[in-house]
């Protein structure tokens, strides 16, 4: 009896990581224009809990994947992979990832509106439309699609 094993392509390691990376800094940015003050410990924070405590808690081990990608792949898998890779994250490793979205997600909104209440400005606005964006396509990979079988 094989257990079914975790496959990474380099594209989505890459482009995934490359996402979450740019997500990361959306927020920041947000932190940044509402309380310049606490965006480099909003960033370093966040930096801590994803790349450094959810890509080690992906990453005990190589057994589940078929090639070592040292949990970046993992990372990828949670923030924009579909199901199998979804389906392996239990536990406290899910409970993270739901901190680490309310991070990049509904903190960054509400400082980002609170940010647009005080001041209006064009690159607050473009801001808050891309991080509401890559938020919006991270949560649709948690859906499962329906096919129609006809």
């Amino acid at each position: 009896m094989s257990e079914e094993k975790i496959e990474f392509t380099r594209q989505f390691v890459l482009l995934g990581n490359l996402a979450l990376l740019a997500w990361v800094f959306l927020a920041f940015f947000v932190v940044l224009f509402y309380a310049p003050l606490y965006s480099l410990l909003y960033l370093i924070f966040d930096a801590i809990v994803i790349y450094a405590i959810l890509r080690r808690l992906g990453c005990s081990s190589c057994y589940k994947c078929k090639a070592c990608t040292s949990g970046f792949g993992r990372l990828a898998g949670d923030f924009f992979g579909r199901e199998f890779i979804k389906k392996e994250s239990v536990g406290n490793r899910i409970g993270l990832v739901g901190f680490a979205y309310f991070l990049l997600l509904p903190l960054p909104a509400a400082l980002s509106v609170l940010s647009l209440l005080q001041a209006l400005s064009v690159l607050k606005v473009l801001d808050l439309v891309f991080l509401l964006t890559v938020a919006a396509y991270s949560l649709s990979t948690w859906y499962k699609r329906s096919t129609v079988h006809g």
